[in-house]
Order: C-alpha cells, then structure tokens, then sequence
C-alpha cells in the first residue's frame, strides 16, 4: 500500500518537512510559536537558522525523491534519521507538554514510520 503511494506521500510530507524554512526567515516568532522561548543570542539565533535550514533541505530532498526512485532509499534513510531523532528528543524534554511541540514530535515520529515501513517493504 505504501509503496503504491509513496510519490504523494514524499511529496506532502517533503513540503511539509520544507516549511521549516520558516525558521530560517523568522527564527525569533517561529522558536516563539513553537517552543514558547525566542533565542536569546546571537548564538541561538544561528543556530536556530541552521537547523531550520537543515530540515528544510531534508524536506527537499523528500520532494526530490518523490520524482526521482533512484534516490529514494538514502534519501529515507536520513529522513528517517533526522524525524526519529527530533521526536525522540522532543519527547524527552519538557517542551512535549507544549501542544505544537507534542504536534511536530508525533508527525516526524509518523513519518520516521513510514519512511522505515517503506524500506523494509511492508
């Protein structure tokens, strides 16, 4: 089922993994909205810019891939990776109690899923 609807399922979850853009753009209302704190320095600020810009690029790469079969298996992989982590790490920290984070946890924890259930040929 899953391999028959992968394209779509790349592609939707490719755009939304790329909104992080978001944060590369506004990173002070987007760690706000999401985390309820604003990066405080100059420090955080890059590196808030920086990860937005790294999922962005993952999410890329899910698009791509959506078109491209050639690539799909690394690209899932370290899709895989980044949104099992991200959950993982939000789940684990205080921030899950805040309804966006819990939100962002359970859908890259999702995706992370399919992604896998994909590559392992369920």
């Amino acid at each position: 089922m899953l391999a028959a609807r992968i394209e779509l399922i790349l592609l939707l979850t490719g755009l939304a993994t790329a909104g992080a853009l978001a944060l590369v753009l506004a990173p002070v209302t987007m760690m706000k909205l999401f985390f309820g704190q604003a990066p405080s320095d100059a420090l955080s600020l890059l590196i808030a810019r920086h990860w937005g810009l790294l999922v962005c690029l993952v999410g890329a790469l899910l698009i791509y891939a959506a078109y491209h079969a050639e690539i799909r298996v690394p690209v899932l992989i370290v899709a895989s990776a980044e949104k099992a982590a991200f959950a993982l790490g939000m789940f684990l920290s205080p921030f899950r109690r805040r309804p966006t984070v819990l939100g962002m946890a359970l859908a890259d924890a999702g995706m992370a899923t399919m992604y896998v259930m994909y590559l392992i040929g369920l």
